[in-house]
């Protein structure tokens, strides 16, 4: 169906007056709303027509971004309304990996920080964690990170080892930070401490803003330590597999055996059938 535009808009930027040049200037360094596209087309020339197209594809992926964003921040919302003035998250990756560490973040950001394309790390390619990692480390107020090794886990099994981690990085928090509990709220992924002022979400699927940029920090720390390992012992290819089960692993492990690295509580030939 042909675009309609609306019978009233207000053409502030006088786009009929525009050359295409100043025209595409324009898009580049405002925000694209109903009126500017509408006024896009209903110039008679073809190339901005084709140009209001583009602006009607953007607006509307942003308006899919806002609703998406708006979700994320609906438990956050929700502690702000509480009377709560800081929120910082917890996140840990790593769990279904028979090597290397479990790395966790701790992470806190300005209420109103707002970065487009945040989402679970699991949900997002290489690439896209890589750009949105630095946006998130650029926005935050506050960022530690905590990688435990193969012989913690080992030794205090796979949940203790978090709770561990996690107790570990708000100690650090409190040794910075005055912190008050009637201030300052605390949300955990998977485990973590039931006060009154801290919540645990168990799963992705529970979308919270706070978690999904931790997620991304925690997921690219842990890759590029799995780099790190893969240059120490580089017949695991873990640079690649990031310590999780392949068959390409099974195969080295069978002919090399383990590496300091690898958790000797897991069983390596069983693929873990944690609930995430």
């Amino acid at each position: 169906m042909k675009y309609q535009p609306s019978l009233q808009f207000e053409d502030k930027y006088n786009i009929g007056n525009k050359s295409i040049k100043e025209i595409r200037d324009l898009i580049e360094r405002v925000e694209i709303d109903r009126n500017l596209i509408d006024a896009l087309y209903t110039d008679s020339r073809k190339t901005t027509t084709r140009i209001a197209g583009k602006c009607e594809n953007k607006y509307k992926k942003n308006l899919r971004w806002q609703q998406k964003y708006s979700n994320f921040k609906n438990i956050e919302n929700q502690i702000y309304n509480k009377g709560f003035e800081n929120i910082f998250g917890f996140y840990v990756t790593g769990l279904w990996a028979t090597a290397g560490p479990l790395t966790i973040c701790s992470l806190k950001l300005n209420r109103f920080t707002e970065i487009k394309g945040i989402d679970y790390s699991n949900e997002l390619t290489f690439k896209k964690r890589k750009k949105l990692y630095k946006k998130i480390k650029n926005n935050a107020e506050y960022l530690s990170i905590k990688h435990l090794n193969s012989n913690k886990i080992d030794d205090l099994g796979l949940k203790d080892a978090i709770k561990t981690g996690y107790k570990n990085l708000k100690d650090e928090i409190g040794k910075e930070i005055d912190l008050d509990p009637e201030k300052d709220y605390f949300l955990y992924f998977k485990y973590g401490f039931e006060d009154k002022n801290s919540k645990l979400v168990q799963s992705t699927k529970k979308k919270t803003y706070i978690l999904a940029c931790a997620s991304i920090i925690a997921k690219v720390e842990r890759e590029n330590k799995m780099v790190e390992l893969g240059n120490k012992y580089p017949s695991y290819n873990f640079e690649n597999n990031h310590g999780y089960i392949t068959n390409e692993h099974r195969k080295v492990v069978r002919e090399k055996g383990f590496t300091p690295v690898h958790r000797r509580s897991f069983d390596f030939e069983k693929k873990l059938k944690l609930d995430l």
